[in-house]
């Protein structure tokens, strides 16, 4: 039995009340789905993405949980409505209500075909669940079918970046990215079959580290059982009453627990100022654990967050230096 995480990560990751997160619209597929974004030679589709040995097994669980949470007015919204994720991710629906609720799938305003497109029925109340494994791009709006005015939509998405030892698989269609109309986006980082197997006996430690082009903004580990690191970033801007100079970040995750409370798979979360500037930021992840051994030199790749608007040179990561 898998329950949602509830605990905060580390208690120096802390949120300003300053902050404002990024919201979108369901009234239309977000600008960072248009497919007139040039994205040039940067960016590989998934089709020529080689899957290591054991990745399918470890996108069978759910990562991404998804609320539906107890209200007493009838009109439940899920939460969080809009995500962005990488193809072949798994997402489970829980049902926190006292009454049914299900996930629908609108033919009308999605772009996948009709045979990927999927009704829950009624989910049931008290902890009731439902999931659901997105292996065709594109963008799912989905309802409520006992509140139609209850509504979510996830953008999946069909590239990556290509590093040495890890792969970034990107979620929806989010870069390059927009400032102030990215929202909240799950990156997968998927090691390579000559630096490890997945899933692993136990877990995999990653190290990440995200700067822009001028500072370092923020640095975390995180400890994943299937081997995969899930980590969705959550653009956040500041009010002009918050200190412009700390920038304070909010990590929370994993969103998934066996029975025991031992963390399985599930999406971590960092909420902060992160592509919230027209700038090129970089992610830098590094594998400094396997099992219960500390790699002495451990296996990373650089990866570029481009901005659509930056005026610096993209120069794409060569994977066979």
């Amino acid at each position: 039995m898998i329950a949602i995480a509830a605990s905060l990560l580390l208690a120096q990751s802390t949120i300003m009340s300053g902050f404002a997160t990024t919201s979108t619209s369901l009234s239309s597929v977000p600008s960072s789905e248009s497919p007139e974004r040039a994205r040039g030679s940067f960016f590989k589709e998934l089709g020529e993405f080689l899957a290591p040995t054991g990745y399918e097994q470890a996108r069978e669980d759910p990562s991404y949980a998804v609320t539906i949470p107890f209200t007493d007015l009838g009109a439940s919204q899920f939460e969080p409505q809009v995500i962005s994720i990488p193809a072949n991710m798994t997402v489970i629906w829980f049902n926190e209500d006292q009454s049914p609720h299900s996930v629908t799938v609108n033919a009308s305003n999605s772009t996948v075909p009709a045979s990927e497109q999927f009704d829950s029925d009624l989910i049931d109340p008290d902890s009731g669940s439902f999931t659901h494994k997105f292996t065709v791009p594109g963008v799912y709006d989905y309802y409520d079918s006992t509140n139609p005015s209850s509504k979510g939509r996830i953008s999946v998405g069909a590239e990556y970046e290509e590093g040495k030892n890890i792969d970034m698989l990107v979620g929806g269609n989010a870069l390059p990215f927009e400032a102030g109309k990215i929202g909240r986006t799950t990156f997968s980082f998927v090691p390579k079959d000559n630096v490890t197997a997945i899933p692993p006996t136990l877990s995999i430690t990653y190290n990440v580290t995200i700067a822009n082009s001028t500072d370092t903004l923020y640095s975390n580990q995180f400890e994943d059982s299937d081997g995969i690191l899930d980590l969705e970033l959550i653009p956040s801007s500041r009010s002009s009453s918050s200190n412009q100079t700390a920038s304070q970040f909010v990590t929370w995750g994993p969103d998934l627990t066996d029975q025991e409370g031992v963390a399985s798979d599930g999406t971590y979360h960092v909420q902060g100022p992160v592509l919230v500037e027209n700038d090129n930021y970089t992610i830098s992840v590094s594998i400094v654990q396997i099992d219960d051994t500390a790699q002495s030199s451990p296996p990373s790749d650089d990866f570029l967050l481009p901005s659509t608007n930056s005026s610096n040179t993209l120069i794409p990561f060569a994977a066979s230096e």
